[in-house]
């Protein structure tokens, strides 16, 4: 498949580098009109060096593709000669890549019609390779890296940098749904999943004719209660409120999504799986492993619409019933044994034959049918996710039904990564994972307060949206206690306007973060005594001019992060090096942060005088503690590592491309000296001194690792990432890989 790839890899480049050379020569113009203004003004070098920037771009993301096949691409990842670059200096590179980070955040908002149908492609011509974010060529982060990079070596200034910045954003990711497009054109032509797009089309056609049917049933049904309740109003009799039919389907509208919303803007997902799954079934046939393939009933065309429309009606109402019936049956939650998604199943199946014998169940149509299908495939991949404890597999089990009923419902489950649902399960994954299989979650009240949520959601006889909604918002909130962060409280801030914003929110607020960045242990009472003063009165300073995270807070972070470092008790061989070379930078911001602080001089200078002090004792201590034969400190006293000196990796290693993209909050877990495993969080990341720091739940400190010597632990096996993406993502992703 080496040959299709260079077919797209090349289609692809040659559109985005002309759209690269006509978002420079728009910048060029811009900035040449903004210097008109001024006398004398030198001009960067655009028209010149626009063609070298072009090359540069075209052979970076040339490397991006070659990655898919070979782990030999040169200049894959162009690395600074020293970190000492990335952080705390070169502000003019650093606010552009921010403003890169920005744009593509608003990329990843959007749904770009095409791309969930190019990865399955991708996925289909390399079977053994997992496509996503990380290593799709053509996903938003990998073509700004790729202009990032190509424009660098001219070293402009801000405001140069963000005029080609916004030009960029017009026109190369402006019209990033035509490459993707185009990309998957050239697939197709050349025979890969040809009749993907085409078949879901089609099966998105039909699906919005029958929910357009649906949806003008239920509204002769409401005009019908309507007329109902006027007549018996004139009689004087009462009626009752809600339709005797009980049909979660079709009952309250006030309680579930519209037959509008539920089509969703972009069934494109759901569509394809259902092709998918339905090849599958053509495929096997008999022989299928599909739980209910033997049980659907395809609707003839044609026909008395309104027949068709109240048996289909009919039909749903009584196989909700029976997933009711099931769910008490199996799931209960007094039931100690864990239930399995196959054997869910296989019971469905075994209801739905038992139903049509009986003569109270004619058949299911075929989209419910591959809904339960996806679901019931959807569970298994969960419950041989490697990242989930099996006591938190066997509470997430138990939601299958439910979560069924939820897809059956609203199929905009498959297709909108915000659905309720979704968020609820991901919550549910992200409370359960940092426990380990030797914790004991029974005496845990966490886990009391997540199983008593499952079991709501078990008993909840309208999963509406709302609903569903609010179990997420509870999870979530759990989670942030868990850390001892309000998770309202940001919410405001990050909410609300800049005029609006309440002074005891942004100092509550700044509090917090602060708090975040201290991993428990001891630290200097001046150093803890600064941070609640003068470095508190510059954050909230900080967050009154750019608003929460703006421009200018990473840096900042980054600065507190050093500071923090520099006074911790444990050391590590090679921080004295780091020290000594970071050290006079951050003395100089951390000056100008007092002073913007409220800080006079002479408090600056004592200050400065108690840190020096503070600084030369941490590292007097650890060269006392290196000479006794104790074990090193940090993380070596918890990891289960041979690796003394980690091996330098090539650039182009897998492990470390995926070491410098692992965002701030992702668990890994490493194996302890024990002989058990230990679950952390990546909490802090500081580029400059090339460390990254891990905590537990409590936010004690587990380990303090380089960037190369976490490449190297997840290359022998040592350390794994458990919380790559979402849960539900992760799961679909399995799905659809089993199902090519």
């Amino acid at each position: 498949m080496k040959e299709h790839l260079e077919k797209v890899k090349v289609a692809t480049t040659r559109t985005l580098g002309r759209h690269v050379l006509k978002a420079l020569d728009d910048a060029r113009v811009q900035i040449e009109a903004q210097a008109m203004r001024f006398a004398g003004a030198k001009l960067p070098p655009i028209a010149e060096e626009s063609g070298g920037i072009a090359e540069r771009f075209s052979q970076n993301l040339y490397n991006y593709f070659d990655a898919l096949t070979t782990l030999k691409a040169e200049g894959m990842e162009i690395e600074p000669e020293s970190y000492d670059n990335l952080s705390l200096v070169d502000h003019d590179y650093l606010e552009a890549m921010i403003a890169m980070e920005g744009m593509v955040k608003q990329m990843r908002d959007r749904e770009y019609k095409g791309v969930k149908s190019l990865l399955t492609r991708f996925e289909a011509m390399f079977p053994n390779i997992r496509i996503g974010p990380s290593n799709n060529p053509l996903d938003p982060e990998q073509i700004g890296d790729c202009f990032n990079e190509a424009i660098r070596p001219l070293g402009l200034k801000a405001h140069y940098l963000l005029t080609i910045y916004r030009e960029f954003n017009k026109t190369v990711f402006g019209n990033y749904e035509n490459v993707i497009n185009e990309a998957n054109e050239v697939l197709m032509e050349i025979g890969v999943l040809p009749e993907l797009d085409i078949t879901a089309e089609e099966r998105e056609r039909r699906r919005l004719k029958r929910t357009e049917a649906r949806a003008q049933l239920e509204a002769e049904l409401r005009a019908k209660e309507v007329r109902g309740k006027q007549e018996q109003a004139a009689r004087g009799q009462p009626r009752p409120t809600s339709d005797a039919s009980g049909d979660p389907l079709l009952g309250d509208t006030r309680s579930r999504p519209s037959a509008q919303q539920d089509t969703g803007g972009n069934a494109e997902m759901f569509a394809m799986m259902q092709t998918l799954v339905q090849s599958l079934a053509e495929r096997q046939g008999s022989e299928t492993r599909l739980p209910v393939n033997n049980a659907v009933v395809d609707r003839a065309e044609g026909g008395d619409l309104a027949a068709q429309q109240e048996e289909l009606r009919d039909q749903q109402h009584k196989l909700m019933s029976m997933l009711t019936d099931i769910q008490s049956r199996m799931l209960s939650p007094q039931d100690s044994e864990s239930v399995r998604a196959a054997e869910v199943g296989r019971s469905i199946n075994e209801s739905l034959e038992a139903g049509r014998k009986r003569g109270e169940l004619r058949g299911i149509d075929t989209q419910s049918g591959d809904v339960i299908n996806l679901v019931t495939m959807l569970f298994e991949a969960i419950w041989k996710d490697r990242a989930l404890p099996v006591v938190m597999k066997e509470l997430i089990g138990r939601t299958q039904i439910s979560i069924m009923k939820v897809a059956l419902s609203d199929t905009d489950f498959f297709d909108n990564e915000n659905h309720p649902a979704r968020a609820m399960l991901n919550e549910l994954a992200l409370a359960g994972i940092a426990w380990t299989e030797t914790d004991d979650p029974d005496s845990d009240p966490a886990f009391a307060e997540v199983r008593h949520i499952v079991e709501r959601l078990m008993a909840e006889p309208e999963l509406g949206r709302p609903f569903l909604q609010g179990l997420a918002d509870e999870l979530r909130e759990l989670r942030a206690r868990l850390t001892g962060t309000d998770a309202r409280l940001e919410r405001r801030v990050r909410e609300s306007s800049a005029d609006a914003r309440d002074m005891d929110d942004i100092n509550a607020y700044v509090k917090q973060k602060i708090r975040e960045r201290i991993l428990k242990g001891y630290l200097d009472p001046a150093i803890r005594n600064l941070l609640d003063t003068y470095v508190h009165n510059f954050l909230v300073k900080l967050v009154i001019r750019e608003g929460p995270e703006g421009k200018s807070w990473k840096p900042v972070m980054s600065t507190i992060d050093v500071l923090l470092w520099t006074v911790q008790a444990e050391k590590q061989p090679g921080d004295r090096d780091r020290f000594n070379r970071i050290n006079p930078r951050l003395v100089d911001n951390l000056g100008k942060a007092l002073e913007i602080g409220g800080a006079s001089k002479t408090k600056i200078t004592k200050f400065m005088r108690q840190l020096k002090q503070i600084q030369e004792y941490t590292f007097h201590k650890a060269e006392i503690e290196s000479a006794q034969p104790a074990p090193a400190a940090g993380g070596a006293r918890v990891l289960a590592t041979t690796l003394r000196d980690a091996p330098t990796l090539p650039r182009n290693d897998p492990n470390l491309r995926k070491v410098d993209r692992v965002p701030l909050g992702t668990w890994f877990e490493f194996r302890s000296t024990t002989g058990g495993s230990i679950r952390c969080a990546l909490v802090a990341k500081i580029e400059s001194i090339d460390k990254l720091f891990f905590a537990d739940r409590e936010g004690k400190k587990v380990a303090e690792l380089t960037r190369m010597r976490l490449a190297a632990e997840m290359k022998t096996g040592s350390a794994r990432i458990v919380s790559e993406g979402s849960l539900v993502n992760r799961a679909m992703q399995s799905v659809i890989s089993d199902l090519k």
